[in-house]
């Protein structure tokens, strides 16, 4: 029998905030340790079993508090849980004794940010859960307290008070547009303002920090290659999209068509997914190649966004593609960041398996054939359909998204490249090995039994797609392969000589 909704989800974001006192008591470390992977627990088992439509009133919380999960939130909450869990087991078996409450204290303070923000539905709790998230993940960038630990984090720090300002000053001039505390109450009242332009310039430049929006993503190559394996691998697959869905909660879609602000989305996100890329494969460290990996993967679904501003029609159904895509995404990069940690076992046949199982999300990220990554790249291509869409840069998408999944693949076999000459032969530990493997598992199968249709979202996954599909999966692939493999004949003939 399943606990209710509301104690479900008070467990889920009050359990992270006893870290803080816990950690004043040094007996108490060990439990902090072990306890990582339970945290997300009550938001896994909220996000599972119930159904969306349930609310939490909270008049006394701020200017009065609501708490809800509908189709989107359900898929955002969770990603966030999921990705949270694997990558608590992971950090038991990889955490170093030394400032270790410190870290579980910024840990607990992040995910309880982190989780909030996907279940507020009131503007107060949303505002603070995301600056909670933001700020604590400070901590865990600068955790390991090298110079490039701390440069990366003072770049982080200035980016997210930026971001915060411009955030907050957006959501103060919409909720007094909308004369409502409630995000539900905003998209309208922000199509009908006389200060549309400058309250969306606020929320896109605002969101747009924490999802790597080109020229707003400085801190993401900084940040992700100095913070520990199990906080880049939540950075990158969960905390990102809080920026993308505080997108899809604000901003007027469906009100009224934004051809101009589409037009500047779809040409940021392809600027994103083209130009990460060309700076991704040119990186020595594979951490880096996986953080312009994230900043290329969310450009499509910038560009995803800003199809839905231009064309209203069209808005419903981009956001179940951007809410699949999103959790594809979040699992798989959550799982190549994870296998940056491993290190190889001896012998010849359990080093295959090894590559095999690290090389797998990466290549469902570039959408190969019976994986999630082919299922979100699918809907993707469904949902942009040219014919369907009425503005002046519907007719590039299409190779646009091409474009688009040949980056992805020569990013992953650059991280493989770089990752092949970073990991040596030993021991993992049992937790470590343990969090990297349920990383992997989500993010291959568990994607494909998750109950698609209680969130009234999208039909469940269908393994066998048409051969004109699996064409269309196959192609880009063949086409990053053969340029990977031209740069690599290059770069041997240049040593010859």
């Amino acid at each position: 029998m399943m606990l209710p909704e509301p104690l479900l989800v008070i467990m889920a974001v009050c359990l992270p905030l006893l870290y803080p006192a816990m950690a004043l008591r040094a007996a108490w470390e060990r439990a902090m340790r072990y306890a990582l992977p339970v945290l997300p627990l009550p938001a896994l088992v909220l996000a599972l079993g119930s159904e969306p439509g349930w609310q939490l009133e909270m008049p006394w919380l701020l200017n009065g508090g609501l708490w809800a999960v509908d189709g989107v939130r359900r898929l955002f909450l969770l990603l966030t849980a999921v990705l949270w869990m694997v990558a608590g087991i992971y950090a038991v078996g990889c955490l170093r004794p030394d400032h270790l409450r410190r870290f579980c204290v910024f840990w607990g303070l992040t995910l309880a940010g982190n989780l909030g923000l996907t279940v507020a539905v009131d503007i107060g709790s949303f505002y603070s859960f995301f600056a909670l998230m933001t700020f604590a993940g400070y901590g865990l960038v600068v955790h390991e307290g090298t110079n490039e630990a701390i440069r990366a984090g003072r770049v982080y720090l200035v980016m997210a008070v930026l971001g915060e300002m411009a955030i907050l000053t957006g959501l103060l001039l919409a909720s007094a547009a909308a004369g409502s505390q409630m995000l539900a109450d905003l998209p309208e009242a922000i199509a009908a303002s006389p200060r549309r332009d400058l309250i969306m310039a606020l929320l896109i430049a605002g969101f747009g920090v924490k999802a790597g929006l080109p020229l707003l993503h400085f801190w993401l190559p900084l940040a992700h290659p100095v913070a520990p394996t199990p906080a880049s691998a939540v950075l990158s697959g969960a905390m990102i999209k809080a920026g993308l869905l505080g997108w899809l909660v604000t901003l007027p879609f469906g009100e009224v068509a934004m051809p101009g602000w589409g037009a500047l989305m779809i040409v940021a996100g392809a600027v994103g997914a083209i130009g990460a890329a060309v700076l991704g494969v040119c990186q020595q460290r594979p951490k880096a190649v996986l953080a312009y990996s994230s900043i290329s993967q969310m450009g499509l679904m910038v560009l995803m966004v800003g199809v839905a501003l231009a064309d209203s029609g069209r808005a419903p159904v981009l956001f179940s593609v951007i809410a699949l895509y999103a959790l594809h995404h979040g699992l798989a990069k959550g799982s190549l960041f994870l296998s940056a940690g491993v290190s190889l076992p001896a012998g010849a046949m359990r080093r295959a398996v090894v590559w095999l199982l690290i090389a797998l999300p990466g290549l469902s990220l570039a959408g190969l054939p019976f994986t999630s990554g082919a299922l979100a790249k699918l809907a993707m291509k469904e949902g942009l359909l040219e014919n369907r869409l009425e503005f002046a840069l519907a007719g590039y998408l299409s190779p646009l998204m091409t474009a688009g999944a040949v980056a992805t693949l020569l990013l992953i076999l650059r991280y493989l490249w770089t990752l092949s000459a970073k990991l040596g032969t030993g021991h993992n530990p049992p937790m470590l090995v343990a969090g990297w493997l349920a990383a992997v598992g989500v993010s291959l199968v568990a994607f494909w039994w998750m109950p698609w249709e209680a969130g009234g979202l999208v039909e469940s996954p269908v393994w066998l797609p048409a051969p004109y599909q699996l064409w269309a999966l196959v192609w880009p692939m063949l086409i990053a392969l053969g340029l990977a493999l031209l740069t690599l004949w290059a770069s041997r003939l240049v040593k010859q000589r």
